[in-house]
């Protein structure tokens, strides 16, 4: 029985969309007249004439072909039409970065909102961007609000974002399992005629008929590559290019989970050699691609179920959750799930881009309308706009640290926004848990090494270290000595005294100082972003 609550909710729907459409001149009947023209009143895209009333009594969700008949017909982009029916599309993003992983998957930021509002920074008046770690609050603080298409304009799309799962962590422990990295598409550009005979410095994102990896790369020619692990025994495969694998960019940084560590585990089928089969891109039927997702994924369909339980727990909502043997029917039936909740479970289980499936099921993406709905229509979202809160769409000239901040970034990595203290293992994050990393990222252990930022958990401040562990996995905490200056360590506690353990060979004794009196921890190191040479 509906709550007056949910019956509120529903009238209100009906209207907006009612006011949507008037946008364009359009009333219901004209759009449902257009979708059968269209496709037949039989077919999935038909929208009845009655949907104000289906909406009002809460008896009617759209289906994937009625959200897309409905941008196609009106003009206005699909992603805003399912953001006015309360479905986010940057959810899939921020489960794809929440959610465990046993394999590697490409992130699908193209989802991020970007005529969103995010409130923006400005340079702290006196803040220097010195050479020593300092914390990031000194140094930036909140000003007003930009959109977020102007914070992501000037990488022209180079950027790809990858989760290395556990199972595929090729470039351990360079990159560990769980980092989220970043690769750029334009330092590939030529590598393959250039490194002939060679094997070239860096991380390669690279994609096969089994997945993607990050990995280091031997060229054997201009057309065939060996993918390799240092430490890690994967058998040694030959890959044609472009036939059986991608090159999709080279990995320049890592946002490591330093709270947590996933054991790499390489699984039989990547042990021995294998052959590689042909990755060219053609046009999947929804079943084939989503069982060549699920097995690229590892998942049985118990696994993405219990996955798919999990979503609807962290969304509160039951209509995330699918059953094993939905799943199998979804694959052996080529036929899309009625309500979109489930798409957006597959997309964040499988690590399935949301334009492929759409594409799999058969709609053509040309056809669908790029405008943007106006912002008036999203009066309880990030796109609500009010007074000078909103004025600020381009940074003030004088702001010089962070102007460095955004050349050491090229590209905030923005569509983090709401996942990235979960990220973290934390539940609420500040500007003040962000430390800039200074000189010091030059000095931490070759596992460390070009730290930019460190985040920090405040409240953990007993400082430990574990034998068992190697020097590169100890734990890292924040310290803060009494003369103001900061340093990120591995350290202990030894009764009132804080041992300072060297990050670098070779060894050195190490510094012990008094606890509160000549140190104080601040908190343990949770995340590092660094630079990968």
């Amino acid at each position: 029985m509906p709550t007056k609550s949910d019956l509120q909710h529903n009238t209100h729907l009906a209207d907006r969309v009612k006011a949507i459409l008037e946008t364009k001149g359009l009333t219901l009947h004209q759009v449902s007249q257009r979708s059968a023209e269209l496709y037949g009143r039989s077919s999935r895209y038909f929208l009845p004439h009655n949907l104000y009333h289906d909406l009002r009594s809460g008896s009617f969700s759209l289906a994937l072909h009625q959200f897309c008949v409905l941008s196609e017909i009106t003009g206005y982009d699909l992603m805003e039409w399912l953001r006015v029916f309360g479905f986010a599309p940057e959810k899939i993003l921020e489960l794809q970065v929440s959610l465990p992983s046993k394999r590697t998957i490409l992130l699908d930021v193209a989802l991020d909102d970007r005529n969103a509002w995010v409130r923006w920074f400005q340079d702290v008046a006196g803040g220097i961007l010195s050479a020593s770690v300092t914390p990031l609050g000194r140094l930036i603080e909140f000003s007003s609000h930009r959109q977020l298409r102007s914070l992501t304009a000037s990488s022209g799309g180079n950027f790809l974002y990858a989760k290395i799962g556990y199972q595929d962590a090729v470039a351990f422990p360079e990159l560990l399992p769980g980092s989220i990295v970043r690769a750029n598409s334009q330092l590939s550009e030529g590598v393959l005629s250039q490194e002939k005979g060679r094997t070239p410095a860096g991380v390669f994102l690279i994609e096969h008929s089994r997945g993607f990896w990050c990995c280091g790369m031997h060229v054997l020619e201009s057309d065939r590559i060996v993918p390799f692990s240092n430490q890690l025994p994967y058998g040694h495969v030959e890959f044609r290019v472009p036939d059986e694998a991608r090159i999709l960019g080279v990995v320049d940084m890592e946002m490591r989970r330093t709270h947590e560590f996933l054991k790499p585990d390489v699984p039989r089928e990547f042990v021995g050699t294998w052959k590689p089969e042909s990755i060219t891109q053609k046009q999947e039927r929804l079943g084939s691609l989503l069982q060549r997702a699920r097995s690229r994924a590892a998942l049985s369909f118990r696994e993405a179920s219990a996955m798919s339980r999990e979503i609807a727990r962290l969304l509160n909502d039951d209509r995330y959750f699918v059953s094993p043997g939905s799943l199998s029917d979804y694959e052996a039936q080529d036929i899309p799930p009625r309500h979109f909740h489930k798409i957006v479970t597959l997309c964040s289980v499988y690590g399935i881009r949301l334009n492929r499936i759409i594409a799999a099921a058969g709609i053509n993406l040309e056809k669908l309308g790029r405008d943007a709905i106006p912002t008036r229509f999203f009066t309880a979202t990030s796109r609500a706009v009010s007074g000078n809160n909103f004025a600020a769409s381009e940074p003030a000239a004088n702001n010089l640290n962070l102007a460095q901040l955004a050349a050491e970034f090229d590209e905030f990595p923005v569509f983090l926004r709401e996942s990235l203290k979960e990220f973290c293992g934390m539940k609420q994050l500040s500007l003040r848990d962000f430390f800039w990393a200074g000189n010091q990222g030059r000095s931490l252990n070759r596992s460390l090494h070009g730290a930019v930022l460190f985040v920090v958990n405040r409240r953990k401040k007993k400082p430990f270290r574990l034998a068992t562990l190697e020097r590169w996995r100890q734990p890292l905490f924040m310290l803060v000595r009494r003369n103001g200056t900061y340093l990120c360590s591995s350290c202990a506690l030894d009764h009132d005294m804080v041992v300072i353990y060297e990050n670098q060979l070779p060894f050195r004794e190490p510094e012990r100082l008094r606890n509160y009196a000549e140190v104080e921890v601040v908190g343990e190191v949770v995340m590092v972003v660094r630079k990968i040479p």
